[in-house]
């Protein structure tokens, strides 16, 4: 999540869970409106707190009970000011998206500007398919009582509890029929995607459900910001139910695909895009490693930059073909250097890196070995 969490142990603040409720209810201290494609998040402060709040963390899951809709964004409203304000969504499976939201300022900083009544954002989503249900629910920790409570941090680096919270949820849905097509066309089905990069490789496997009376396939790249998708394959059979692509190293990918039929004058009518899969393709293969002992037994490890790497994890191996475990992991992409004293001399001993990126959830995702280097007594 970006810088957030260095910034915050800088500052000294606690990040918390805070759920908010579908309804202002007299005890309830957060507002969710269903709005057209979205849900607004807002909250009523305690009375007396709202100047020293600076910090809050808020969890939300996006549920999609019926229709198909695409991944959802959350956006900040712009009068609230904060040193970080960010948000990560995760899906966790078909249908269901756990959106993570981190507001927070200085110490010293009103985020609240006095203000009891505080708009955070909007979680917006992309509907597919004509007729939808959406639900919107908190996802924290819960109280004694077992309803999802309030939670903040005030400028003194003090958690305090607010009041407890009743249906925290809200429905979203439009159930306006699609419009009947012609007579001579048929209605195609939805299909599910799988996306897999293979290790060291820069290809992605595809693997996806066969739609009965399928024509074929399109296959898409979907670009979140702008929300749009291009073709990056058109499989013209409806047997075919895998397809391998070539991508370029260390880049995350999203992708989704439709099934389409021919009509008889050769235009397609294309089913409802699959939910949105992710992919990472794994950095290049690190080249030029040596390694050099200097005066003083001060080992210097070097090799060459990879592209788009987001760091470099040093491994060492009493067996050249053997068994390798992680020594040194370095967490800038830039640096290709690494000097330590104190290496075991007890015998000959091999090394190898790996370069590795993070994927949007934040996991990483490692290239090929370099060539074993012997270091020897």
């Amino acid at each position: 999540m970006k810088n957030w969490m260095k910034y915050i142990a800088v500052v000294c603040l606690l990040m918390f869970v805070m759920p908010v409720n579908a309804a202002a209810a007299e005890s309830g201290s957060g507002i969710l409106t269903a709005e057209k494609n979205s849900v607004s998040v807002a909250l009523n402060l305690p009375e007396g707190k709202t100047e020293t709040i600076t910090s809050l963390r808020l969890q939300l899951r996006m549920t999609v009970a019926g229709g198909t809709v695409g991944e959802p964004v959350f956006h900040f409203e712009n009068a609230i000011p904060g040193t970080v304000k960010d948000t990560i969504v995760t899906q966790e499976d078909a249908g269901s998206y756990l959106v993570d939201v981190i507001l927070s300022g200085k110490k010293d900083q009103d985020i609240f500007k006095g203000s009891e009544y505080a708009k955070i954002g909007t979680l917006s989503f992309d509907p597919v398919s004509s007729e939808y249900q959406v639900q919107v629910e908190i996802a924290g920790d819960m109280s004694e009582e077992g309803e999802p409570s309030v939670k903040y941090v005030d400028s003194g680096g003090n958690e305090e509890m607010l009041a407890s919270l009743d249906a925290p949820s809200v429905l979203v849905k439009n159930e306006e029929k699609a419009a009947e097509p012609p007579k001579n066309q048929a209605i195609v089905g939805e299909s599910r995607l799988k996306a897999s990069a293979k290790k060291g490789k820069k290809n992605i496997i595809f693997e996806w459900t066969k739609v009965e009376g399928a024509s074929g396939y399109s296959l898409c790249q979907h670009d979140a910001r702008t929300q749009k998708d291009s073709e990056i394959a058109l499989i013209d059979n409806g047997d075919v139910t895998a397809f391998s692509g070539t991508f370029r190293y260390g880049t995350s990918y999203a992708f989704r695909i439709r099934a389409y039929k021919l009509e008889a004058d050769g235009s397609r009518v294309y089913g409802a895009y699959s939910p949105i899969v992710k992919a990472t393709v794994s950095p290049a293969k690190v080249k030029k490693f040596a390694i050099k002992r200097k005066t003083g037994a001060k080992t210097t490890f070097s090799w060459k930059k990879t592209a788009k790497a987001s760091g470099y994890q040093i491994c060492i191996g009493k067996k050249k073909n053997g068994r390798y475990t992680p020594l040194k992991t370095i967490q800038k992409g830039k640096k290709t250097t690494w000097s330590a004293s104190g290496l075991k001399t007890d015998r000959t001993y091999y090394y190898k890196v790996r370069a590795y990126v993070k994927s949007e959830s934040g996991k990483k995702v490692y290239g090929d070995y370099s060539a074993a280097v012997a270091l020897r007594n």
